[in-house]
This record gives C-alpha cells, structure tokens and sequence, in this order.
C-alpha cells in the first residue's frame, strides 16, 4: 500500500546555502547568512536568536543564487519583499526563520 503525500508546499524545497539577507521595514539589516534551504515559494534562514523577527513581520531579502555553465560561475542576485511565516527552534538552541516570498520567485533551481 502506498502512503498519501502530505506535501502542502508549493514549491519545491532545495537544499542550498546561498547568501541572504533579510532587512526589515526600517531599513535596518534584521539577519544574514547562508540558507538552509530555498525554493521559488521562500527560504529558511538561520538567525540569531536574538535578532530573529516575529511571525508576520514584512522584510526584504537580498539574495544569491550560483550559476554556472562549462566556462563561468557567477552568483545571480535577487531581491524579493517577503513575509515572515515561522520561527524554528532547535535542540541546540539555535533559530531558524523561515519567510515566503511575495510574490513567489523564478528562480529556476529544477537541475
């Protein structure tokens, strides 16, 4: 017997590390890092726990992804306004935010 899928997503999740920012209302910088995973719907982001934003605080992220063809490599920038959607906490006391894009992005990741 196979097992439904309880996939409510969208977009598909990948598992990537590019350079993010997130910057609240303010302008002020809210977190940057690397992602810990990214699809054209939103991304997850460690953030300090202190700096970390509430649930359904608007941001603006500043984002690279990695592009390359047989003869170059080069980091293509994004810049999309987001929606904070949850705060992860983990075991080991670190936070994670996860945000969704608004509107979604092209980011074209299906490799």
């Amino acid at each position: 017997m196979t097992r439904p899928n309880n996939e409510r997503r969208l977009h598909r999740r990948h598992e990537m590390a590019c350079p993010a920012r997130l910057v609240g209302e303010a302008g002020t910088l809210v977190a940057t890092g690397r992602t810990i995973n990214i699809s054209d719907g939103g991304l997850l982001l460690p953030v300090r726990p202190q700096d970390r934003p509430p649930a359904g605080e608007i941001v603006d992220v500043k984002l690279s992804v990695p592009r390359s063809t047989p003869n170059t490599f080069l980091m293509q920038p994004f810049c999309s306004q987001a929606v904070v959607v949850r705060q992860v906490e983990t075991p080991d006391g670190a936070c994670h935010v996860a945000v969704r894009f608004d509107p979604p992005l092209d980011l074209d990741l299906e490799v």
